[in-house]
């Protein structure tokens, strides 16, 4: 993410974001997709008019995406294109598919008379794994357009696109199947955001898939009822902005919250879709305290980001600065807005990356869950001190995925819990090994993370290197490989999904290899742990 050329990761590999610079040439501005693998390594990117793979080179044949674009290879406008940018993976092993909108004409005398949606797909076995565009530009719908957002079909399987006409009442759909795009259909529906103007119209569906949302810069937002069997919208609640060009809004995670901004992008705002009166519901959360940062920019508040650990990020308006809401499922002052929360390396103007809910699973037992794919709970979850003056008191939040109905918190003192998001105050400071067992109709998971309470060993930990675990499935034995070592002997712990101990090994070299053929197949979670912390943590599967 970058504003020109200062580009740089934020990486929510073990849930608390690193940001680490890149070296990298490349522009980003209204849209930007990035593509990372189950582990949270970097497979490609793309500002919507070419693709550079992990190495940061031009992905083979992925120059040129927008044909006769005219914000592409527009040297005064930055090459980037103005919108769109949804990725999904396709049905085989390491295909991806990108949806992005395009710009064919200048943006005068009418900005909105020449939109096209497009796709193009990639081959990430190409290439010696660097990649291919396989196809490229493939001419979808032209128009005046919103922007595209995906939604998980009802099945589990397929994905809905649905695209706003932004100059009538009316939202095109297609459905992505192993076979491939059908579509467009259309649908006719009051649309109050409509205003005409290519850069309107930020849409994204809730976590639970139930939602679909459209944000007008100039007017408002607009919330829809969504059907993940039929792809259609119904019972439209409309809230106006007190002001114009107010771009970004999001859901929370939960989905019973909207977030937006007003007062040219100076308040955010919330609203609980669950009231009775939608609108009556709005409060104002916080204002811009008028900080700009060192090259004078205004620190504002801009488009929202998702981040794994359940927590909303904002861009702050173009400074190198982000706002964070730390509980955004919570109502009200409750959901602890911190002004730029996070220092960024650059400024960033704008990086309007869209993430499709791809932990969505079907909806069991509905009409349209007709594929036999169940709902398999991930589990996952942060810990958090609210209270500084209370530095035993742990707030714990479930972050989990695939409708988990049930929660089984070990806290690692003797204590347990069947909370959702429970609080817990510890006796005594110290390292504790916390394990969450979330479960459903299906299935059961089990994550365990060293939650440290007090004092004790904080500063006591070296920065251990990065361990690789391969294979991923594995069959007979895995593969634990160091790139450095650091005077100190790390642990590898492997555990079954009850949080069991089942293996583990102390690794005196860089290269250590583990049989484990006596393990039954299935999931398990692996440690690096040093002193009893656990500093680095994963999953694998055994066949």
């Amino acid at each position: 993410m970058s504003g020109i050329y200062n580009n740089f990761f934020i990486d929510f590999s073990d849930l608390t974001p690193k940001i680490y610079p890149v070296n990298s040439q490349y522009s980003f501005l209204r849209t930007m997709t990035f593509m990372s693998d189950f582990y949270g390594e970097p497979i490609f990117y793309s500002n919507g008019c070419t693709i550079q793979n992990a190495s940061h080179e031009l992905m083979q044949n992925g120059d040129s995406l927008l044909p006769n674009d005219y914000r592409c290879g527009n040297e005064s406008s930055m090459n980037f294109a103005h919108g769109g940018g949804v990725t999904l993976p396709n049905f085989s092993d390491q295909q991806y598919i990108i949806f992005s909108l395009s710009q064919y004409l200048p943006l005068s005398p009418q900005p909105c008379t020449s939109n096209r949606l497009m796709a193009h797909s990639i081959d990430m076995v190409a290439n010696k794994g660097k990649g291919k565009v396989t196809q490229k530009g493939q001419l979808l719908q032209s128009g005046c357009f919103q922007e595209p957002s995906a939604n998980r079909h009802a099945n589990g399987r397929d994905w809905w696109i649905l695209l706003g006409d932004n100059q009538q009442g009316k939202f095109y759909r297609w459905l992505f199947t192993p076979l491939g795009l059908e579509g467009p259909w259309e649908q006719v529906i009051s649309n109050p955001t409509v205003d005409g103007y290519w850069y309107c119209g930020w849409s994204e569906f809730s976590s639970d898939g139930e939602r679909y949302m459209v944000n007008a810069c100039r007017t408002g937002t607009a919330v829809y009822n969504f059907d993940r069997c039929t792809g259609l919208l119904s019972n439209q609640i409309f809230l106006q902005h007190s002001t114009a060009y107010n771009d970004p809004a999001t859901f929370s995670p939960d989905s019973k919250l909207l977030y937006n901004v007003d007062n040219v992008l100076k308040e955010l705002v919330q609203y609980d879709l669950t009231a009775t009166n939608v609108n009556a519901s709005r409060k104002v959360l916080s204002v811009w305290d008028g900080t700009v940062d060192s090259f004078n920019i205004p620190s504002i508040f801009g488009f929202m980001q998702h981040g794994p650990d359940g927590k909303i990020y904002i861009w702050g308006g173009g400074s190198s600065y982000m706002h964070l809401i730390n509980f955004p499922n919570r109502i009200g002052l409750d959901s602890d807005v911190r002004q730029r929360a996070v220092k960024l390396p650059a400024i960033c103007f704008g990086p309007s990356l869209y993430y499709p809910r791809f932990r969505l699973g079907p909806i069991d037992e509905s009409a349209c869950d007709t594929l036999g794919i169940d709902n398999l709970p991930t589990a996952l979850f942060r810990n958090d001190i609210e209270d500084t003056l209370s530095p035993l008191q742990v707030t714990f939040t479930d972050v989990s995925s695939y409708l988990p109905t049930a929660w089984h918190w070990d806290f690692g003192d003797g204590a347990m819990s069947q909370d959702t998001n429970p609080v817990h105050t510890y006796a005594l400071p110290g390292s504790y090994n916390v394990c969450l067992i979330v479960s459903n109709a299906y299935a059961a998971d089990t994550f365990c993370r060293q939650v440290v309470v007090g004092t004790t060993g904080i500063h006591e930990l070296p920065v251990l290197p990065h361990a690789q675990v391969s294979p991923n499935p594995f069959s007979s034995e895995i593969r634990v490989q160091l790139p450095a070592l650091v005077g100190v002997v790390p642990r590898f712990v492997l555990y079954d999904l009850f949080g069991r101990e089942v293996q583990s090994a102390w690794l005196r070299d860089f290269d250590t290899y583990l049989p484990l053929s006596q393990l039954p197949a299935g999931m398990y979670v692996w440690q690096l742990r040093w002193k009893g912390v656990a500093t680095q943590s994963g999953r694998v599967v055994k066949h």
